[in-house]
């Protein structure tokens, strides 16, 4: 991980991430960056735990990270129950197995942002900046954004 700017560590810094991945690896490595750049993290490997987890307005959150490939519930289906629910609230997808169709669905379904595997970690915090700058221009009471959902549209590792 390089060093940032000061200017997106400041947005990252002290907000709450709950990333959900059922990759081990991929979850400490998401954890060690993110935490490396001030965020609190929350990792959870099943996508019922951290549905439960929203539920609970004790822990706040600012931003989920979901991987699209998660066993019993998908990652699709984790992203509408969480957009369902608490539709202001940010949502990256990742996946090594995204289409145009894919990332069309899950950006329909509420995601602000589809990012492939291979990751970058410099293409996630930079993802992770342009999510919550558009959170800042918020104008509407029903916490959509002003620009739209699915404006961020990084395509790293893009294989089609």
């Amino acid at each position: 991980m390089q060093a940032t700017d000061v200017m997106t560590k400041d947005i990252i810094h002290n907000k709450s991430v709950l990333v959900v991945d059922d990759d081990e690896r991929m979850l400490r490595a998401l954890d060690k960056v993110l935490t490396s750049e001030g965020a609190n993290v929350m990792c959870s490997s099943w996508a019922g735990s951290a549905i439960g987890l929203l539920r609970d307005k004790r822990i706040p959150v600012d931003l989920v990270i979901v991987d699209l490939s998660l066993p019993f519930i998908s990652g699709l289906t984790t992203v509408h129950a969480i957009h369902n629910h608490h539709p202001s609230l940010p949502i990256i997808v990742l996946t090594g197995y995204g289409s145009p169709a894919v990332k069309a669905e899950c950006l329909r379904e509420g995601a602000a942002a589809f990012l492939e595997k291979p990751l970058d970690s410099r293409v996630l915090i930079e993802a992770i900046k342009d999510v919550f700058e558009l959170e800042g221009n918020r104008t509407n009471k029903d916490g959509r954004m002003a620009k739209g959902r699915g404006e961020i549209e990084r395509d790293h590792g893009n294989r089609n």
